[in-house]
């Protein structure tokens, strides 16, 4: 009897490191776990902290407004903003001698350039021309004497430049008329009566089209948020005191993505949960009215683009697709055909999310992820419907543009260099036309 507890000490004993060396093993294995975990987490913070920010955080469309054989555009530069005009070289490249806290939208009236900007006040409608009296900056109007209208959405119509912008209370419609140089709301100018807030400008000949609709407060739950109803309207210019709103906004708000093609304009429409539309309004009919194209599309029908007959755009097939957004289009000569899937890029649940489409030339270029992850400059070719492929030196790309001569103009940040670029569809090769630093 005294011999079984010596006997069995060395066993407990035995078991006792048995366990120590598996909570050791087990302990190792987390550390070595952890440590990879770590490894990868901070390979992918890395990564996406090292990649390039897009070119609309240093500069505004460089494409967009051109005066005598140059592009204006503003440039952030610490803490100022500079208006940019430049050739498209570096060397042809320098910046107005004014600056300002911020720049915003800027059109081209004949050879001045009218732009929103904010200098020693809030932001106001500016005028500058390269040549004659209007070289110095001019304040055409302050709106607001003591705080800021916020000009927005500059859309020219003949020798007049419309505008939404604030009077202190609301966002109402504005008029400068190059002629007089008077700024006036467009319910004074027209004698007509407008609802507030507009937004999506929008000019076809003599007719300007925009949303407007004030936000109303909307319950959801223990929650209240604003909602904007807005509906379309239309003003014709050459006759005054009338204004044409559409009775199909009377059930459905909130138009978006206006594009026009000729004498058509085109927008999409939301239509309740994950489900869009896409309509048509003729400006030409002397009663126009408002038509549903693609038998009720849905999708996200963004980045509306025009190519002969066909209108393309991103979108999805149903709800239980909504992360696989592709290449969508409709016929525009079957308007009631339900629109089809063009081509899916990148199949399965992440889509190849196809964005700022642009026609050049008679082929589709646009912003898109081939292999669901990175972003390059894609082209669609409609005539041979061949899959669509990168352009080299495109990736991160902004602002797609057409040059006058046809070529593919866009901009890439590149390390600490904002590269502007062009793509010449005969040779397949994207050429540098100048460089400026990153600010």
């Amino acid at each position: 009897m005294p011999d079984t507890p010596d006997k069995q000490e060395p066993q407990k004993n035995e078991l006792t490191v048995r366990r120590v060396k598996v909570k050791n093993a087990r302990a190792l294995s987390l550390m070595r776990m952890l440590k990879n975990l770590s490894s990868i987490t901070l390979a992918v913070f890395t990564l996406i902290w090292t990649k390039s920010p897009a070119a609309q955080s240093f500069i505004s469309d460089p494409f967009g407004v051109k005066i005598d054989g140059s592009y204006y555009f503003s440039q952030k530069s610490a803490d100022s903003v500079k208006l940019m005009v430049s050739d498209l070289t570096s060397e042809g490249t320098q910046s107005a001698p004014f600056t300002f806290k911020s720049i915003g939208s800027m059109v081209r009236l004949e050879d001045r350039l009218i732009f929103a900007a904010e200098q020693d006040k809030g932001s106001e409608l500016y005028g500058f021309s390269p040549h004659g009296q209007g070289r110095n900056l001019q304040l055409i109007k302050d709106l607001v004497e003591n705080g800021s209208s916020s000009p927005q959405e500059l859309t020219v119509l003949g020798d007049q430049v419309f505008f939404s912008a604030s009077d202190g209370q609301r966002r109402e419609l504005y008029v400068f008329d190059g002629g007089d140089k008077s700024v006036r709301t467009v319910a004074e100018a027209y004698e007509i009566t407008l609802p507030a807030d507009p937004v999506h400008l929008t000019v076809i000949g003599r007719k300007l089209f925009f949303s407007a609709g004030e936000a109303k407060e909307v319950k959801k739950g223990n929650k209240t948020k604003k909602v904007h109803q807005r509906r379309y309207y239309m003003l014709d210019t050459e006759k005054p005191g009338e204004i044409h709103g559409f009775p199909f906004f009377d059930q459905h708000t909130n138009p978006k993505h206006p594009v026009v093609d000729g004498s058509r304009l085109y927008f999409k429409i939301h239509e309740g949960p994950e489900r869009y539309e896409i309509l048509r309004i003729d400006a030409a009919d002397p009663q126009p009215v408002v038509e549903v194209i693609g038998d009720g599309s849905e999708g996200f029908s963004d980045c509306l683009t025009i190519i002969g007959d066909k209108m393309y755009f991103r979108g999805f097939d149903g709800p239980q697709n909504i992360g696989n957004k592709e290449l969508w289009s409709v016929d525009l000569t079957k308007p009631t055909d339900r629109a089809a899937l063009e081509e899916e890029i990148c199949p399965g649940p992440r889509g190849a999310f196809p964005f700022a489409l642009v026609a050049v030339q008679g082929k589709l270029y646009f912003n898109g992820r081939k292999n669901g992850t990175d972003t390059h400059v894609m082209v669609f070719d409609p005539k041979t419907r061949g899959p669509s492929r990168n352009l080299p030196d495109s990736q991160d790309a902004s602002f797609l543009s057409e040059s006058e001569k046809g070529a593919l103009l866009f901009v890439r940040v590149v390390g600490d260099e904002i590269h502007f670029m062009e793509y010449d569809p005969a040779t397949n090769l994207s050429a540098r036309l100048m460089t400026l630093p990153v600010p």
